[in-house]
């Protein structure tokens, strides 16, 4: 069953090895954050990020066949890096729209690598039909 949200807010992958990931969509095994503001859900979605690409969530992670993170600890972990950056709001922003171009470049990068993948497959099979 989907649940529906109504206001500013993002996912956060709970399982597995990339547990504390940010998501756009929900997923069978995500947290939901809820933000007041646009503002405030990129800030924490950006933060959300850069903790996880830095790893932080790691050692938060239990479980012994299937990593997971609970609830508790990510909402520590998060409150934490908040705190820690509050009074850096410009420093913040700049380095959120730095992640959001590089995110774009990537994204672009990424669906010119699958254009050339499909270019490949499509020349083979033009020869071997």
């Amino acid at each position: 069953m989907t649940r529906e949200y109504s206001g500013e807010y993002f996912f956060i992958l709970s399982k597995g090895n990339n547990a504390g990931k940010p998501l756009v969509k929900p997923c069978p095994n995500c947290f939901v954050l809820l933000a007041s503001d646009a503002v405030e859900k990129e800030q924490c979605y950006w933060l959300c990020y850069g903790l996880w690409e830095g790893g932080f969530f790691r050692q938060f992670l239990t479980g012994s066949v299937i990593s997971f993170i609970h609830v508790d600890d990510l909402r520590q972990v998060i409150t934490a890096a908040a705190e820690k950056v509050a009074g850096e709001a410009e420093s913040l922003n700049k380095i959120v729209n730095m992640l959001t171009l590089l995110t774009k470049h990537h994204d672009a990068l990424h669906e010119q690598l699958n254009l050339i993948k499909r270019a490949k497959r499509s020349l083979m099979y033009k020869i071997l039909k």
